[in-house]
């Protein structure tokens, strides 16, 4: 307590207090946020101790500990304004997909409404599909390597594979055959390791079903599965001998009516199904590239099994099965396309 200002101290120790919930009685300053909000051409007032008025009418509402305190008559509104002092990828999803959020990032000056940024530089995110197309090339060069024909016939562009081998560098080299690793073997870890996860959105669902039935409905409904759970499938060489794992994890293009293939939403956090919906949109193409119609291409399978929240000794080996399989065909691809010694 600074000199002169015993009082206050004194005027607590009289107690009983006449106290509210924590944060009650606090001010939002929104200064800032109807500053930024006039540079996007969003002139707003104060019109009530929660709401703001857009020069268009409609109001926008700050979401408020206290409901209507004063004698205010309650006036709807039609946006719900959000302006944190940290933006986090979630709200922005949610301001690009729900056009009645006002969400306003005051620290980097950047607005959305109605659905759309109308101010600012947009999301680094959306940088992402260079990024995506870049890994998916490593991952078909890394065993057997490809021609720059043959990338744009697995199903991208001229132009991205162009992009992704310039951005791969010197971990790749062009031959007399194509293009491939610069050092044997060298995109198989890369691949695995610094690939940085499908993005999308992540569900988490259980079930009565055996997983190995999981596994069949969901490959019957378009999802290839992932992880140590392939180990299962027809045609795949046996992950280690142990049994299936507690998790299966599948992809999928689209939304599924998981409830109607006998799942239901996970509420206890044990999961027997992860879904994810991939921002990635190379996963199908890659599997595809290797023969895959019901399973991730090894490499995804492996940093699946690198990114699962929980990992166990079992799914540790198969991690290092799958890495030494395909360091062991990338080493015996790499002589046998250039005619060496075995």
């Amino acid at each position: 307590m600074g000199p002169g200002h015993e009082w206050v101290a004194a005027a607590y120790g009289d107690g009983p207090q006449i106290t509210m919930p924590y944060g009650l009685g606090d001010t939002t300053d929104l200064t800032d946020a109807l500053t930024v909000l006039k540079l996007a051409g969003l002139r707003a007032v104060v019109e009530a101790h929660d709401t703001i008025r857009l020069a268009d009418g409609r109001r926008a509402r700050f979401p408020s500990l206290t409901q209507n305190p004063r004698d205010e008559p309650a006036v709807d509104a039609e946006l719900l304004l959000l302006a944190p002092r940290t933006v986090t990828t979630t709200q922005i999803a949610l301001a690009e997909q729900t056009s009645t959020v006002l969400l306003v990032d005051v620290d980097r000056r950047r607005v959305w409404v109605d659905g759309k940024q109308v101010l600012g530089v947009h999301e680094r995110w959306k940088d992402a599909a260079p990024i995506y197309v870049t890994f998916a090339v490593a991952r078909m060069l890394a065993v057997n390597g490809a021609t720059f024909d043959g990338l744009v016939g697995a199903g991208l562009t001229a132009g991205q594979v162009d992009d992704a081998l310039a951005r791969l560098g010197k971990r790749v080299h062009r031959t007399s055959i194509g293009w491939e690793s610069r050092h044997v073997g060298g995109l198989v870890d890369f691949s695995i390791a610094c690939y940085p996860g499908p993005g999308g959105i992540r569900t988490r669902w259980t079930s009565d079903l055996p997983l190995t039935e999981q596994a069949e409905r969901l490959i019957s409904a378009g999802c290839r599965i992932s992880g140590r759970a392939i180990s299962g499938r027809p045609g795949y060489p046996k992950i280690s001998k142990r049994d299936m794992p507690y998790r299966l994890v599948a992809f999928t293009e689209r939304e599924l009516d998981m409830t109607a293939l006998g799942f239901e939403p996970d509420t206890v956090g044990y999961s027997g199904t992860e879904l994810i919906l991939p921002a990635d949109p190379t996963i199908a193409l890659t599997a595809e590239a290797a023969g895959y119609t019901d399973r991730t291409d090894d490499i995804i399978t492996a940093n699946t099994l690198l990114r699962a929240d929980i990992r166990n000794d079992d799914d540790n080996s198969a991690l290092e099965e799958i890495r030494d399989r395909l360091q062991f065909a990338a080493d015996t691809g790499y002589d046998l396309r250039h005619n060496l010694p075995g």
